[in-house]
């Protein structure tokens, strides 16, 4: 079975893989134990290039829970561009590297979480996860609980070798006794030589471990020196990755996610999206776009309850309620003073990739000069584009100004700023007036500039207070 690991996005998992240096080497074993905590390597892939495109599909696939047959049609088109001759079989050798990274940058982050919760959780259990096939030694680790500072999981934290899917899971004393569990403490640990075939170097490796896996994976300040040569050597990674202004969102649609909506909102090329990614990075607002039925508290709901939970991590006891709404048909999109997510109502059909964001622009500006008001700027840009996606695009943007308007306390509107209400809509609340005030601004700043000049000063400055 694939991983799936790769649909649960998360900041740690997500800046642990950015935080690598790209490393050309002939085989796994040239990087060994925590130097690929700072490296991202493809074996065999000796071309920079060849592996900063690599690299862009796997951040794509963690950051935006991309499936193991769309990384595969990635691996052949990269493969085919560069006429790069690699080893084994193109479906295997696409998912091992599909595999490896996302569970190695999946257990990363939650190393991360786990030492911040360690306080109130300091034991570890060691779950198996149930394989038709198991590693033995993997099996007979099942259910022990040994403290979190015991050095046993320097070495066993998982994934502990190629395809691995045991897990870590932690625990309080109360939570131990609940499950009928005791403190077992870490079995005896073996070690066994294995020998480099290409550089006779002998490595001594805990029985039970492939080589190369025996280390915990997480940002470590012990480098090896062919890192840090390599950190030294190689340029900016900035110019090769895919740009984000949006680092991350969970969506149930194929065609809206991060990367989609980044993309579009790249080609405005305007400082207002300079000053939505800073405040998107400074306050780390997430994102869910989800179809209708799944906003209601029906059964599909609660199927991706888990999946939501471990993208916000909102500690609430009912998950669903992070994105249930009684109106779906009348609702597309809505936040709440007290959360830092957005929820955006998406048809299966939608695509950014449809859509032209200089459209968008000049839409927004023809509105601005009429004197007729319409509803809300995604409504009308939605059906003058005839593109829903357009429109889930202006949600999206509504949802995420009324964001920047609680993070920045809500400041008092005058009644000249509210008597230039250009959407019906907008007449509403204040609340209503900033959001849709704040979709123009970022879709169609010189519009808004030139036209509600008032207006624009406003957003400018309470967004520059929250960046």
């Amino acid at each position: 079975m694939p991983t799936q690991y790769g649909s649960l996005p998360f900041s740690e998992q997500i800046d642990y893989f950015r935080s690598k240096t790209n490393v050309t080497t002939e085989r796994w074993a040239d990087m060994w134990q925590e130097a690929h905590n700072r490296s991202f390597t493809v074996a065999g892939a000796l071309r920079d290039d060849m592996l900063a495109d690599f690299r862009k599909a796997v951040d794509k696939a963690i950051s935006e829970g991309k499936s193991l047959n769309w990384f595969k049609s990635q691996f052949n088109q990269i493969v085919k561009q560069y006429g790069w001759e690699h080893k084994g079989q193109a479906d295997w050798r696409a998912q091992v590297i599909y595999e490896t990274n996302l569970r190695q940058s999946y257990s990363a982050g939650r190393e991360q979480q786990i030492e911040a919760l360690k306080g109130s959780r300091p034991y570890g259990i060691y779950k198996h996860s149930g394989s038709e096939h198991p590693r033995l030694d993997h099996l007979s680790w099942d259910n022990l609980v040994i403290h979190l500072d015991d050095p046993w999981w320097k070495t066993h934290t998982p994934i502990n070798g190629y395809g691995c899917k045991c897990k870590k899971l932690t625990a309080s004393k109360r939570t131990l006794e609940r499950l009928g569990l005791e403190v077992t403490g870490a079995p005896n640990v073996e070690y066994y030589d294995w020998v480099d075939k290409v550089t006779g170097e002998v490595h001594k490796v805990p029985k039970g471990i492939d080589p190369g896996f025996d280390y915990t994976p997480k940002t470590s300040a012990q480098l090896t020196r062919k890192v840090q040569e390599a950190v030294g050597a190689k340029p900016p990674l900035a110019d090769r990755l895919p740009v984000r202004v949006v680092d991350d969102a969970y969506s149930t649609v194929k065609g809206i996610g991060a990367q989609g909506l980044s993309d579009l909102l790249s080609s405005l090329d305007s400082e207002s999206v300079a000053s939505l990614q800073a405040f998107m990075r400074r306050h780390e607002v997430k994102t869910l776009f989800l179809k209708a039925g799944e906003m209601n508290g029906s059964k599909k709901a609660v199927s991706i309850a888990g999946e939501v939970e471990a993208y916000l991590q909102s500690g609430v006891r009912m998950p669903v309620a992070n994105y249930y709404t009684r109106n779906v048909s009348r609702t597309n999109g809505f936040t709440a003073r007290a959360w830092n997510h957005v929820v955006v109502k998406a048809k299966s059909t939608d695509n950014f990739k449809s859509v032209d964001a200089s459209k968008i622009d000049a839409a927004i500006a023809s509105i601005l000069k009429q004197d007729a008001k319409p509803w809300s700027f995604s409504s009308s840009v939605r059906a003058e584009m005839k593109n829903n996606a357009a429109g889930v695009a202006l949600t999206w943007a509504h949802e995420i100004g009324h964001q920047v308007y609680y993070k920045a306390g809500k400041p008092v509107l005058s009644e000249a700023l509210l008597s230039q209400a250009i959407t019906q809509y907008s007449r509403a609340n204040a609340d209503e007036w900033f959001a849709e005030h704040y979709v123009a601004w970022l879709f169609s700043p010189k519009a808004l500039q030139q036209s509600k000049p008032d207006v624009y000063d406003f957003i400018q400055k309470v967004t520059e207070s929250v960046r």
